[in-house]
C-alpha cells in the first residue's frame, strides 16, 4: 500500500498537498495503524514529498487481543446470549493476557471448552456481527437466486442475505464483463477472500457458479493470509503503541462501534481507548455523552486531549455503514471536517 500510495501520487501530483484521511473496519485496527505508522516514518525520513496525514478512523477495530477476546464473551452475558455459570467458568479459566490468535490460543483445555460451549450456547442462528438482526438462511435464498427470484430476506431494515446475493452478482458473467473483471477467465468463481486456508463451511452450486459461504466470525478478522501473506501471529501484536505515535504526531484519531457487535465489541475499545488516553495524559476535554443525528441519538462519544475520539453508532452492526447508513455519514461527516459529534439537537423533547 505504501508504494501504491507513493506511484499514486506520483502519477496524480495535483494530489499531493491534499489532506489524506486513512480509515477501515474490523481488521483495519491492525493494518491503517500500521500503514499510518509506515507514512510517520517515511515523512521523517523524506527531504521532499511527505504525506499530510489528517486523520486516521477505524471501526470495531481489532487492536489488543487481550482485551478485544474476552469483550466477545462480557457482551453475550450482558446481553442475556449466555449464562452466569458459563461467564464465571471463563472468567475463572481463562487468562487472556496471554491469549494468542492460533488455536488453542495459548489457553487452559478449561478455558477453551468453557469457550466452546459459550459458542454453542449462542449458536449460528445469531449474526455475531449484529446480534439483533435475524439470520439468513443459504439453501433457500440460493433457490431464489437460482430461480431469478427477488430476495426478501429483510430485518430491521437489513438485508441479512447480502452476502450471498453478493457472490451471485459478482460471479455473473454479465457483471464481470461490466466491470471488465475475470478477463483471463479463472477456472474458479469470485469469492469475497482468496485464502486457500479460510474454513468454507458451506458451498452450494448455483447456475454452475460456486458460492461460498463463512460464518466464523475469526475467519474473517484472519483476512487473507496466503495473498497478503499475514499470520496468525500478526494478529497477536499490540496496536496501542502504534496509535500513541499517531496521536503524538497530532493526528486527530477516531475509534468508533457499532453497539449491536459482538466479534470486536465496544466493550473492549472503549477501555483500551481509555487505557491509552490515561498512559498518554489526555484530560478527558468531551465528558461521555450523547451525539445526535437528525433529531435521534447517533451514539454515545468522548473525547481525549482533543485529539483521541472513541464514538459508539447506536443500532450499528460490526459494518457500521452497512447497517446505520445514515448514521454512518453524519459520524464520517464530522470526522472529515474535523469536527466534534453534534451534541444538541432540536427542538427539545419537551417542546
Amino acid at each position: 500500500m505504501y508504494k501504491f500510495l507513493l506511484g499514486w501520487y506520483k502519477k496524480f501530483p495535483e494530489y499531493r498537498s491534499s489532506s489524506l484521511l486513512l480509515s477501515g473496519e474490523s481488521y483495519a485496527g491492525h493494518y491503517i495503524p500500521q500503514l499510518t505508522d509506515v507514512l510517520l516514518t517515511h515523512n521523517e525520513k523524506s527531504k521532499g514529498f511527505k504525506f499530510n496525514i489528517k486523520g486516521v478512523a477505524i471501526g470495531n477495530p481489532l487492536l489488543k487481543l487481550d482485551r478485544d477476546v474476552p469483550a466477545t464473551y462480557e457482551y453475550f452475558w450482558s446481553h442475556g446470549m449466555i449464562s452466569d455459570e458459563i461467564f464465571l467458568a471463563i472468567n475463572k479459566g481463562c487468562d487472556f493476557e496471554d491469549y494468542t490468535f492460533g488455536s488453542p490460543h495459548n489457553e487452559s483445555k478449561s478455558c477453551n471448552d468453557a469457550i466452546a460451549e459459550a459458542n454453542a450456547i449462542v449458536g449460528q442462528y445469531v449474526n455475531n456481527y449484529d446480534v439483533i438482526l435475524d439470520v439468513c438462511y443459504p439453501s433457500i435464498v440460493m433457490q431464489e437466486l437460482r430461480l431469478r427470484k427477488y430476495v426478501t430476506k429483510i430485518s430491521l431494515g437489513v438485508d441479512v442475505c447480502m452476502s450471498y446475493e453478493r457472490y451471485f452478482y459478482f460471479n455473473l458473467p454479465e457483471v464481470q464483463h461490466a466491470l471488465h473483471a475475470n478477463r483471463t477467465h479463472l477456472p474458479y468463481g469470485w469469492g469475497m477472500c482468496s485464502d486457500k486456508y479460510v474454513k468454507r463451511e458451506e458451498s452450494v452450486r448455483v447456475n454452475e457458479l460456486l458460492i461460498f459461504a463463512t460464518q466464523t466470525h475469526m475467519d474473517h478478522l484472519k483476512s487473507c493470509p496466503s495473498v497478503l501473506n499475514y499470520t496468525d501471529k500478526d494478529g497477536n501484536i499490540n496496536i496501542l503503541p502504534l496509535l500513541q505515535r499517531i496521536v503524538e504526531h497530532k493526528i486527530p484519531v477516531w475509534i468508533f462501534s457499532g453497539d449491536q457487535d459482538s466479534v470486536v465489541p465496544l466493550l473492549g475499545s472503549r477501555t483500551l481507548v481509555r487505557e491509552l488516553a490515561h498512559d498518554m495524559g489526555l484530560p478527558v476535554t468531551v465528558p461521555y455523552s450523547t451525539w445526535f443525528r437528525k433529531g435521534q441519538v447517533g451514539g454515545w462519544t468522548t473525547e481525549y486531549g482533543n485529539l483521541l475520539t472513541f464514538a459508539t453508532v447506536r443500532g450499528a452492526s460490526h459494518m457500521v455503514p452497512f447497517a446505520q447508513p445514515d448514521r454512518a455519514l453524519g459520524l464520517f461527516r464530522s470526522f472529515v471536517l474535523g469536527q466534534r459529534l453534534p451534541n444538541t439537537t432540536y427542538p427539545p423533547i419537551g417542546d
